[in-house]
Formats: C-alpha cells, structure tokens, sequence
C-alpha cells in the first residue's frame, strides 16, 4: 500500500509541475465569482455526491488527490495558458473484504437510474475492473462529469478512484484581476 500511495503521490506532484507551467495552476487570489470558482464547486459537489451514493459501511476513509485547475488541450494537444478545467479527484479506501468493482457498479447503477449515461473508458476485459465516465444527459459538453474506477486487486486495500472534471472555460484575465 505504501508504494501505491507513494506512486500515487508522485503522479500527483507531476501532474501539478505541469499545471503550474501551462499557467493553469490555483493563483491564490479569490476574485468574486469566477468561473475557476464556480467549476470547483460544481466538481467538488459531483463527487461529495458520489461518495455520499456509496453504503457508508463500507468507507473506511476518504483521500484528497487533486482539487485544482488542469489545462485544456489545444490543437497541437499541449496544454493552453489562458484554457483550463477544474478537476477534483478523491480515493475512496473501503474496509477490509469490501469488493471495489462490486461497490463501483453500485455506483454506475445508482447514476443510471438518476439519468447519468455511462461511457467505458476501457475495453472489456474478464477480472479488468472498471472504468467508466458518467454525464448528465443533455449536458455533455458543459457539465463536469463523474469517472469512477475500480480494479479487482486483493494485494492492495479495496479502493474506489472517483474524479470530476469540469469543462472547458477561459480563465484570461482572471489572474490579472486586482484582489
């Protein structure tokens, strides 16, 4: 486990160099009403809802990864300055015994029913685990979606990866506000 956290944590502090280099990373300052503001209250609610759906007898505890700014892709695929989302992203460690996929599936279900459609981010494969996209219908293209994963691994605590990302919105000017 420690060697997954220390991949996990790693991953994460690579991820932040880059955001921070492509000019998207948090500036600190709190202008009113930004739209940095509003997407990460809007993903940060899409997984608080996600993890308030999960049977809370089988949390044994939940993890911050990621509640920051990532750029956006532009033509040529690198990130853009002025271009980001907003994604938040929360391991949800389950107790001991606790089936991942079969608490992964739950999940999907419980979103289907609620008019979420489910996009497989993977092809599928027998013991892969899961990973799926799920968006609002009707929204796809301005509301953050919820992506859950889950793999059948039982050399490692149970865990559920849960991330939301918004999209796209432009973010020029917004540093250069006075606070």
């Amino acid at each position: 486990m420690n060697r997954l956290r220390g991949r996990a944590i790693a991953a994460t502090a690579l991820i932040a160099g880059v955001l921070m280099v492509s000019g998207c990373a948090p500036d600190g300052s709190t202008p009113d009403a930004t739209p940095k503001q509003a997407e990460e209250k809007t993903t940060t609610d899409t997984v608080d809802s996600a993890i308030a759906t999960i049977d809370p007898d089988l949390i044994d505890h939940v993890d911050l990864v990621m509640n920051t700014s990532v750029g956006c892709p532009g033509a040529d695929g690198t990130p853009q300055a002025t271009v980001c989302a907003w994604q938040n992203m929360r391991y949800v460690w389950l107790v001991s015994g606790a089936e991942p996929v079969a608490a992964a599936d739950a999940l999907i279900k419980t979103y289907e029913k609620q008019g979420w459609n489910p996009t497989p981010n993977q092809a599928e494969e027998p013991d892969s685990g899961r990973t799926v996209l799920l968006t609002k219908k009707g929204d796809t293209d301005k509301a953050a979606g919820l992506s859950v994963s889950a793999r059948p691994n039982t050399s490692i605590p149970a865990v559920l990866y849960l991330s939301s990302t918004s999209a796209c919105f432009d973010v020029a000017g917004v540093r250069d506000r006075p606070r």
